[in-house]
């Protein structure tokens, strides 16, 4: 008797029963550990390391919560330095210098990163590929978002979805 995983289908032994034809199923180690973790559940960071696109969770205020390292990498500072900024002094928005500061500004009111967010964390509708822009120092940078709450915490993911860069 073969014995399979059920999760991936590899082999993992045979026994039982002489008989070759017959499979059995049960639970490789990499698969037990892998689904050990999902199950018991991961720390924000990991979960979000998964995505191979920046992934920030934010609060209510656009305060990060979590980030991701292709975020991270993205805007070229460790994880750690960004949690606990507001989302326009982490992506450096030029708006969020001025007086008042991020989410006090003129500028602020038509935010499509700050109105999404606002928008996803009240109704709890997923926004996808929302048009935003970034003014950082002299450069524009345009990009689309995508925005979901989370069910059992008060913050919402925010992904960038692509970016178009100035050459």
């Amino acid at each position: 008797m073969k014995i399979i995983c059920s999760y991936c289908t590899k082999e993992i032994g045979s026994g039982g029963p002489s008989d070759p034809d017959q499979v059995s199923h049960g639970m490789c180690q990499e698969c037990s550990e892998y689904f050990s973790r999902q199950w018991h559940g991961l720390p924000m960071s990991e979960y979000l390391d998964r995505f191979h696109f920046p992934v920030i969770i934010v609060d209510e205020d656009v305060r990060l919560g979590a980030v991701n390292q292709a975020m991270a990498n993205l805007l070229g500072r460790e994880k750690r330095a960004l949690l606990g900024l507001l989302g326009g002094d982490a992506l450096e928005c030029v708006h969020a210098r001025k007086p008042g500061g991020c989410g006090r500004t003129v500028h602020c009111k038509t935010c499509a990163i700050r109105i999404s967010v606002g928008h996803t964390f009240n109704t709890g509708e997923t926004l996808t590929r929302v048009p935003a822009t970034l003014k950082s120092g002299d450069d524009s940078v345009r990009f689309h978002i995508t925005t979901r709450k989370f069910d059992n915490i008060d913050a919402v993911q925010v992904s960038i979805d692509d970016m178009i860069v100035p050459e």
